[in-house]
């Protein structure tokens, strides 16, 4: 997936580095290896009890991300899921380890084109919704010191018959060698969105616009959140401040896209 500046600028120039790497890789890897498998595993479930046959894959995949104690950052993670997001809704391609299913595509583009307009416009409210549940997550193990292996699974929907399943698993590693004794905390995402017309239909009906502004109540309240864990000393200072500018520039990028809806429906209602 992605690796903080340091760790990126280290991997490219040393050979060893990159083996190191990939040892970790290999080791989350086989202590996530049943991941996957409960992942599945809630996905069956979710659609055998909720009675939506119809559902079909949009996006899936699997990403690793690597964070320096001292540089613990989510500016990878908001990158890789705006990635995954452009994939799905403006046909871009998608990046490393993800897949994207464009009949799936194609068929919620169907679907719900009549209800929203251009599938572009829900673009960044999916990224926002998507990075919500992971970054919680990945807090939610906290940054502040070692981690112990866990995984946490997320069964979430994301509005207009989308459904979000992930699993992320997250350990940590004490770097001798290459960072003077400091952590590297690793995580392991896997994750999965379908679609459902038949929970489209029965999810409640709400404008964009409204979403939009409740994401907004959402995201500031995880910010209140953050706050909490900084002065609880769950959160290191560092993680503090860029979780809390990742929900900066996503509430400022959701204010402005309420904004523009607006003068799109305004200009419409001037033209009838």
């Amino acid at each position: 997936m992605g690796k903080s500046p340091s760790i990126q600028d280290l991997e490219n120039r040393e050979s060893e580095f990159r083996a190191y790497l990939q040892q970790l890789e290999q080791q989350l890897a086989t202590r996530a290896q049943g991941a996957q498998s409960a992942l599945d595993a809630e996905v069956q479930q979710f659609y055998s009890s909720s009675g939506f046959t119809d559902a079909v894959d949009i996006t899936s995949g699997q990403n690793y991300d690597f964070m320096q104690e001292q540089s613990f950052s989510f500016d990878n993670l908001k990158t890789i899921i705006d990635a995954i997001s452009q994939a799905v809704f403006s046909g871009r391609t998608p990046p490393a380890g993800t897949k994207v299913d464009q009949k799936g595509v194609d068929d919620a583009s169907k679907a719900l084109g009549p209800e929203v307009g251009e599938m572009a416009n829900l673009e960044l409210y999916i990224a926002g919704q998507v990075f919500d549940v992971l970054s919680n997550v990945v807090l939610s193990f906290g940054s502040s010191s070692a981690l112990t292996f866990d995984t946490n699974m997320q069964n979430k929907p994301l509005g207009y018959g989308l459904q979000l399943f992930a699993a992320v698993s997250a350990d940590s590693y004490r770097s001798t060698s290459f960072f003077k004794d400091e952590y590297i905390y690793e995580y392991l995402y896997l994750y999965r969105v379908r679609f459902s017309v038949q929970q489209a239909q029965s999810e409640v009906k709400q404008a964009l616009v409204e979403l939009y502004q409740d994401q907004i109540t959402v995201f500031k309240q995880r910010e209140e959140d953050l706050l909490t864990q900084l002065e609880s000393g769950k959160l290191s200072a560092a993680a503090y401040t860029t979780a809390n500018s990742a929900f900066d520039a996503l509430i400022a990028a959701a204010e402005q896209k309420i904004d523009d809806l607006k003068k799109v429906a305004a200009a419409q209602g001037g033209t009838r």
